[in-house]
């Protein structure tokens, strides 16, 4: 599976190139106790995610397979009206088990909403990587293209979510796609943050356990998408070289080692 911890960048170009040449260590301690209850609606997602300060960059070599997913509303996907709107695998029974789960969480508190959206993709995809399923390094997919075989790797887990969430009534500012490293098993990942007013959640493809993002001090992002912009991600603080961390974000794939 797909996974950083505690970092920031310096000395960004606006390609991003330069990124990762320096790193700042960080202490995020993990949450404790019951999740008050959460609103859908909040007026400006902080997208600070991991305790790092999001950077604006544009021009992130990876960001053109953003655009790609968000060049078609895929909410109708996961609508009762899915052939409708001419999408493929709509008869698939991961996009049947995705609808019930739609149908299921509406009219739910927004943690419920969150919470059945995570654990109903975890359980619908099968984790494979994208040498894998699309004979390449790293390939985004679409949900319709993840329901050919409900195979994929971290990323399309997060945009899957991310699909799920808009035909659930959450608006697309409030859904931040981070790409980050777990430092722990020491790989690249990708997670869906999803902001609310009492805090940034986290839905990951490896628990279906509901976590706020200052749980995660093993995870450090580098890079993030939200809306149409994407952000670097640095840290406050000693600063530390590491010296195996890419020389350009463009080397990344999530899922792939570090």
């Amino acid at each position: 599976m797909c996974s950083i911890e505690g970092a920031s960048a310096q000395s960004l170009s606006d390609n991003g190139q330069g990124a990762a040449q320096l790193i700042e260590t960080a202490t995020i301690s993990p949450t404790a106790g019951a999740f008050p209850e959460a609103q859908t609606v909040l007026p400006k997602a902080k997208l600070d995610v991991f305790q790092s300060v999001a950077i604006s960059a544009q021009r992130l070599p990876v960001a053109a397979k953003w655009h790609d997913i968000r060049a078609q509303d895929h909410s109708g996907f996961f609508s009762d009206n899915c052939a409708e709107f001419g999408f493929d695998g709509c008869e698939t029974q991961f996009s049947q088990s995705l609808r019930d789960a739609v149908s299921q969480a509406e009219g739910r508190s927004t943690l419920d909403q969150l919470t059945m959206v995570n654990a109903a993709v975890n359980g619908a995809i099968t984790y494979r990587d994208d040498r894998t399923v699309w004979a390449q390094t790293d390939y985004w997919a679409t949900p319709s293209e993840t329901a050919k075989l409900a195979w994929g790797d971290c990323e399309d887990y997060a945009i899957t979510k991310y699909w799920m969430l808009q035909e659930l009534g959450f608006d697309e500012s409030q859904l931040q796609v981070v790409v980050l490293q777990d430092t722990r098993r020491r790989l690249f990942h990708a997670v869906l943050v999803v902001h609310t007013d009492q805090g940034a959640y986290v839905l990951d493809n490896t628990t279906d356990r509901l976590e706020l993002d200052t749980a995660y001090s093993r995870y450090l992002p580098l890079m993030s998408f939200a809306g149409s912009k994407s952000y670097i991600h640095g840290f406050a603080g000693g600063s530390v070289s590491v010296a195996n961390m890419p020389k350009g974000l463009s080397a990344i794939s999530p899922g792939s080692s570090f």
